[in-house]
C-alpha cells in the first residue's frame, strides 16, 4: 500500500519532494497492461461499431448463407461482406420490398447456394427426397430381414434336438466341462 501511495504521490499536485524511483519491472508491467488494453479495444471495436439490425433484416439474413464462410448463417457472420449484405437487405426492405422479394433478389444474383435452406423444387428437390427415400428403403429392408430371421427361427426347432459334441480326450477340456455341470 505504501508503494502505491508513493507512486500516486509523484503525480499529485502537492509534491512532497520525495518521488520514489519506479522500478523497471513496474514500468514493463504498466506498459504491457496499456498495450493489452489497446489491443483488446482494437479487436472489439469492429464488433462494437456494428449498427443494430432490425427484426425484418435479421429474419431475411437468417435465411441466407454467408458468401465467404461455408454454411454459416448471414445473420451470425461478422465479416465485412456480410455486413454489406445486411445493409443491402435493410435498404431494400426500407424501400418497400417484401422479404420474399429480397430473398429472390439474392437468389437470382448469387444462385441457389446462397439459400440457408435449399428450395423444395427443381434440382434441389432431390436433396429433400433422397433422405426420406433412403429411410423408407432401409425400413423395408429391416422388416424383410426380421421376417426372414423369424421364419428361420420357427423352422429350426422342428429339425430335431441339437447333437451333443463328442467327448474330448483333452483332460483340461474334460475338467472344464465337469466344473460347468
Amino acid at each position: 500500500m505504501k508503494n502505491l501511495e508513493r507512486f500516486l504521490a509523484c503525480f499529485s499536485l502537492k509534491t512532497t519532494g520525495s518521488c520514489p524511483r519506479i522500478s523497471e519491472n513496474s514500468l514493463r508491467l504498466c506498459a504491457s497492461a496499456v498495450i493489452s488494453f489497446i489491443l483488446a479495444f482494437a479487436i472489439a471495436l469492429p464488433v462494437l461499431a456494428q449498427a443494430p439490425i432490425d427484426d425484418n433484416t435479421l429474419d431475411v439474413a437468417k435465411k441466407l448463407n454467408c458468401p465467404t464462410c461455408g454454411g454459416r448463417n448471414l445473420a451470425d457472420c461478422p465479416t465485412d461482406t456480410c455486413n454489406q449484405w445486411k445493409q443491402e437487405i435493410a435498404s431494400q426492405l426500407a424501400a418497400g420490398k417484401s422479404q420474399a422479394q429480397v430473398i429472390s433478389y439474392f437468389q437470382d444474383r448469387f444462385g441457389v447456394t446462397v439459400m440457408q435452406e435449399p428450395p423444395k423444387s427443381g434440382q434441389t428437390l432431390l436433396l429433400w427426397l433422397v433422405p426420406a427415400l433412403a429411410f423408407v428403403a432401409f425400413a423395408i429392408l429391416g422388416v424383410m430381414a426380421l421376417r426372414r430371421a423369424s421364419a428361420r427361427a420357427q423352422v429350426a426347432p422342428s429339425a430335431g434336438p441339437s447333437p451333443t459334441p463328442p467327448p474330448s480326450d483333452d483332460p483340461y477340456a474334460q475338467q472344464i466341462e465337469d466344473e460347468a455341470k
